[in-house]
């Protein structure tokens, strides 16, 4: 009996025993256990903009040198202003030379920048603000461009591309215009909606321009100079296209607020450049030594000003045109 009891005794402890290592055991399993796979690290996104360019049939000749704001004007002097005053993010220079297995030629280079602007508009602002009309424009590149036999100038989305070919032939430029054009992961953007409020009737295809701030606005006609039209601080924005068949210009400028009554200080303005300037009904006119006309007329946040216009109906009624489009598409 007492043998029995003892076995009883050992057989329990030994359970225990094992029930306790058991429990010991558990957490010692579970950290030895293979962890759960986990999703891999997010892939970094990719840049629409490449920090480097591959050009067919040329090599890069060094690094990409990069200009920030502050300084643009060690690149570009002063070119520089107007392109600041459209908003510049940053400026990168590409440098090129022909290919190992192109017979080299040492006057032969390429130059590609890009200059990243805040906005498409700002882009299209300063590709426009060269523009004539009469350039060149290719139908391979598949942006907005013009090539020549200087090089080639590009937009898309809110980058803007120009190429400085030197020793090249026209068509060299388009290939590599093209080549550079499709690196950029942008889509095309709209034009400035400002665009639209431009008659089309006369209206010289590809001579629009979008212009915004003081160099800009100088450079398109000392009119635009002066400080009443506020294209400073005041953020007038202008839009501006030639017409057939004398060449007279449509300057559309859009104040973005209600404006007060600015017939007198057309007035005065006129007067420094123009002749026989006379007040008629809301608008101001006056006349250049040609006799061309000049009419400035203005609506609730928009003025329109017609430049050089031999025919003073024509002036009349593309002023009107300019004005109403404006106030449907944009004012309240």
């Amino acid at each position: 009996m007492e043998s029995k009891l003892s076995r009883l005794k050992m057989s329990m402890a030994l359970g225990l025993t094992l029930w306790i290592g058991l429990i010991n055991i558990g957490p010692l399993a579970s950290q030895t256990a293979k962890p759960r796979k986990t999703a891999g690290a997010p892939k970094a996104a990719i840049s629409p903009v490449p920090a480097a360019f591959r050009l067919p049939a040329w090599a890069a000749s060094g690094p990409p040198r990069k200009f920030r704001k502050d300084k643009l004007s060690d690149y570009l002097g002063s070119e520089a202003e107007f392109i600041l005053e459209y908003g510049l993010v940053d400026l990168t220079v590409h440098r090129f030379r022909p290919a190992e297995r192109v017979r080299a030629n040492p006057r032969k280079e390429m130059v590609l920048e890009v200059y990243r602007m805040e906005t498409p508009d700002d882009a299209f602002g300063i590709f426009s603000i060269r523009r004539t009309g009469t350039e060149g424009v290719s139908g391979v590149v598949g942006a907005t461009n013009r090539v020549g036999a200087a090089g080639a100038e590009l937009i898309k989305g809110n980058c803007y591309l120009r190429l400085l070919a030197a020793g090249c032939a026209e068509s060299e430029n388009e290939r590599a215009a093209a080549a550079a054009i499709r690196q950029i992961r942008l889509p095309e953007a709209n034009l400035p909606a400002g665009i639209a409020w431009l008659p089309k009737t006369g209206m010289i295809p590809r001579s629009e321009r979008y212009i915004r701030g003081g160099a800009a606005a100088r450079k398109e006609s000392p009119l635009l100079g002066n400080a009443v039209w506020g294209f400073g601080a005041g953020g007038c924005r202008a839009y501006v296209a030639r017409y057939a068949p004398k060449d007279s210009k449509l300057v559309l400028l859009d104040f973005g607020r209600k404006i007060e009554d600015m017939t007198g200080a057309v007035t005065s303005l006129f007067r420094e450049y123009l002749e026989n300037v006379r007040k008629e009904g809301s608008t101001v006119l006056g006349e250049d030594a040609t006799g061309s006309t000049f009419i400035f007329g203005q609506s609730e946040k928009t003025a329109a000003i017609i430049m050089g216009e031999p025919d003073r109906e024509a002036a009349r009624s593309r002023l009107a045109d300019a004005l109403s489009k404006a106030a449907g598409r944009g004012e309240s």
